[in-house]
């Protein structure tokens, strides 16, 4: 009798664990709120964490203003505006662009007769015009010319020529800094195009850049911009990371009111790019010739702007260009990895 009692405890319980096996295992469907789970691991395999690099961008800012500062005071040219930029196209290479205070006040006559405009701070290849270091921007009207002039911090001039002055796009005061192809001495150059905004005008000059190596300045304040930079860089890429195949470089332009950051994806044939102005809140785009992509859900609206065919540079593979000037925030490429263009957004 235990011995039978004891065979059908063993049969109920086979019997019970084939039951246990036969219930069918539910789908995603029947799981309550499973798209959104589904969703949400989606969502963190393309997390882009615009937070962590805007406050890499802020902690940037906040350090090089404090040594611009400290290098305009040394060297008697009071303080710089807050509101200065900076592109850097590859690795080191960058130059911020600081108008110095009280110009934005000064009407244009005051400027013809010679005021210095800006401290720049250049890191720039091997093979272009200047040299690196901390430069002063200077303008002038000469026999109804106006001229720009590089001066060193011991006044030297070390470069200078013919100034593009137009009328301001805006009533407030903005410098501006991009890197490009533009017309020198009636041909084409890659340089890099900076100066300011002013009430009074627009005022640029354009330097022609080399192709070398970057070389950095040995100045101890150039060389804590360039560790800025760089750890900036680091929070950039470290961002881009999940959204590119392979580790790229990447193009970083920043003023006050303005990011702009971008990496080369020749998988997509796209730059994929961060950018928030004033007028565009903060997104992700892909950035194709001709068109531009939100790429996260829920994203703001893609930008509006223009471009400009540039495929008749595409020879000269510079890279990523673009910069903040004005009103205008530009974005492109030129090479052949992906199709060349260049993108204009406004700023404000």
């Amino acid at each position: 009798m235990r011995h039978a009692m004891h065979c059908r405890l063993r049969v109920a319980f086979a019997l019970f664990w084939m039951g246990l096996l036969c219930i069918p295992k539910p789908s995603i469907a029947q799981i309550p709120n499973a798209e959104r789970l589904n969703a949400s691991q989606k969502s963190r395999q393309v997390a882009f964490d615009a937070t962590a690099l805007e406050r890499a961008n802020a902690r940037f800012r906040e350090e090089v203003t404090a040594i611009l500062n400290r290098v305009a005071r040394t060297h008697g040219l009071g303080g710089v505006e807050p509101n200065w930029v900076m592109v850097s196209p590859l690795g080191v290479m960058q130059s911020p662009v600081a108008l110095l205070q009280g110009r934005s006040k000064m009407t244009r006559e005051e400027l013809a007769k010679g005021q210095d405009l800006a401290l720049v701070d250049f890191s720039l290849p091997e093979g272009s015009e200047v040299p690196s270091g901390f430069y002063v921007l200077h303008v002038r009207q000469e026999n109804g010319r106006w001229i720009a002039a590089l001066r060193d911090l011991q006044g030297k001039v070390v470069l200078q020529r013919e100034a593009e002055v137009g009328p301001s796009e805006s009533q407030s005061y903005w410098p501006g800094r991009s890197t490009g192809i533009y017309s020198l001495g009636g041909q084409n150059v890659y340089g890099v195009r900076f100066g300011a905004e002013l009430p009074a005008g627009s005022f640029y000059m354009v330097v022609r850049l080399g192709r070398g190596r970057i070389v950095p300045a040995q100045d101890p304040d150039a060389r804590a911009i360039t560790a800025a930079l760089e750890a900036f860089r680091r929070e950039a890429r470290a961002a881009f990371a999940a959204w590119l195949k392979e580790q790229r470089d990447v193009f970083i332009a920043s003023r006050s009111d303005a990011l702009v950051v971008a990496a080369l994806d020749p998988g997509s044939k796209s730059l994929v790019s961060y950018l928030r102005t004033a007028h565009q809140p903060g997104g992700l785009y892909r950035v194709r010739a001709g068109t531009v992509d939100s790429v996260l859900p829920g994203a703001a609206r893609s930008p509006e702007g223009t471009f400009r065919d540039v495929s008749a540079f595409r020879t000269m593979a510079i890279g990523i260009v673009g910069g903040i000037s004005g009103a205008t925030a530009t974005l492109g490429y030129i090479g052949s990895e992906i199709e060349p263009f260049l993108l204009s957004v406004r700023v404000h």
